[in-house]
């Protein structure tokens, strides 16, 4: 039995699918996903927070059909703000011609163009992130690499704390390492019919009757699963594929430490019928001015994000503020960065506030390992806080659980 269908549960279950054993998923929701969720809003897709996928994640490779996916690819490089403009920091590699026309602006350096060179060198050909960094934060990993402070403040700052949901840069250089080599392997992309396509794919190769969904649970222990409803279920291996939050709830038998704070984020979609030609390209906040740490027309990338003639704006934030005038204040900030005349043409459809959006502690601390998966003869655990906090790491949490419950029942692991 598996309670919770996010990616780790969906990774686990298509293991024991593949060896042909029965199995339940329990999600307390309405659908697949966890954290990878899609809503639908007047023909919009808004994906529950900003996210993208990385197509050079090793075990998505493995698990994922990329052709079913439709995957929209996301242009190399950002236009970031600074000194009252957007500059283009484009790949030089996946855009010759644009990196070479703004090789002498003054955003970067050319000793940080050499170093961001040194640095692919660095992480090629990487698969997972590196042990052997300990726990040193990003931020002084990149220091000592030999990047500048404007450089470390003007891209690294925004681009990589939009994707660790903390700007102080403390998360483990293990992860940049990690991310850095997967964004230069692969770029970066969406599903062409929201994030949620990714759960959905894994989801729809379920044996029959297998999921159950809106059915929470309230305890969980070896051989049992007690539901909010008071349902007792009983089986003789049991996973849990939850949050790193619900999981110590569930689980105080376990010794796990309390886990630390989440990291959350705030995402404001907009839409418009008016918007200047462009390129799908991340905008970034260079100034550090915010609150907007990146804004992406995701319209661009994939025309299903929106209905025609529409298109879908995401502003994301770092944190969740809960000021009753944030719309307010993103709009000013966007009135900086795209001026008056546009912003004015924008509409909001909805703001999501993740308070859970990424496990803290992982992040923080790579080079001891990931967590096991088995907790006692019977009880195993998954989720991208066991392994690293991202839909690889999710990928490969949930296989390494299956993988432990086939060596438990003395059966070949199949893939």
């Amino acid at each position: 039995m598996i309670v919770g269908a996010g990616l780790a549960g969906l990774a686990c279950a298509r293991v024991l699918s593949a060896a042909g054993r029965k199995f339940t998923i329990l999600e307390g929701s309405n659908a697949v996903g966890g954290r990878v969720r899609t809503d639908h809003v007047e023909g919009f897709l808004l994906d529950r927070g900003f996210q993208v996928f990385l197509p050079a994640y090793p075990e998505a490779r493995r698990v994922l059909d990329y052709d079913g996916l439709d995957l929209r690819p996301i242009y190399r490089g950002a236009d970031v703000f600074v000194k009252d403009r957007f500059h283009r920091m484009a790949d030089p590699l996946a855009h010759p011609l644009t990196a070479m026309k703004n090789f002498r602006d003054e955003i970067v350096s050319l000793r940080d163009k050499w170093t961001t060179l040194l640095l692919r060198k660095e992480v090629f050909g990487l698969r997972q992130p590196p042990r052997d960094l300990g726990d040193m934060e990003t931020e002084d990993y990149l220091r000592d690499f030999g990047f500048s402070e404007t450089m470390i403040d003007r891209f690294f700052r925004p681009f990589f704390g939009g994707i660790f949901l903390e700007k102080d840069l403390r998360t483990s250089a293990a992860m940049l390492q990690f991310l850095f080599a997967m964004f230069d392997r692969g770029g970066s992309a969406l599903p062409a019919h929201g994030m949620q396509a990714i759960p959905n794919q894994l989801a729809v190769a379920l044996p029959p009757g297998s999921l159950r969904l809106n059915a929470p649970v309230s305890g969980v222990r070896a051989g049992e699963v007690t539901l909010d409803s008071g349902e007792v279920l009983h089986a003789d291996h049991v996973i849990v594929a939850v949050s790193e939050e619900t999981a110590h709830r569930l689980l105080p038998q376990s010794g796990m430490p309390a886990p630390l704070p989440s990291r959350s984020t705030t995402c404001l979609y907009f839409t418009t019928d008016e918007l200047p030609p462009g390129d799908p390209i991340i905008h970034l906040d260079g100034d550090g001015r915010g609150p907007v740490n990146s804004v992406m027309v995701l319209s661009r990338i994939s025309p299903h994000y929106a209905p025609p003639g529409r298109h879908l704006i995401s502003a994301s934030i770092i944190g969740s503020p809960s000021s009753t005038e944030l719309e307010q204040v993103v709009r000013d900030q966007m009135r900086r960065w795209f001026g008056e005349h546009t912003v004015a043409k924008w509409r909001h459809l909805r703001t999501y506030q993740i308070r859970h959006a990424q496990p803290e502690g992982r992040q923080l601390k790579l080079g001891s390992g990931a967590f096991p998966a088995v907790i006692e003869p019977g009880l195993y655990r998954c989720g991208d806080w066991c392994e690293d906090v991202s839909i690889n790491g999710a990928l490969i949490s949930g296989r390494k659980a299956g993988e432990a419950v086939m060596r438990a029942l003395g059966e070949p692991i199949q893939d």
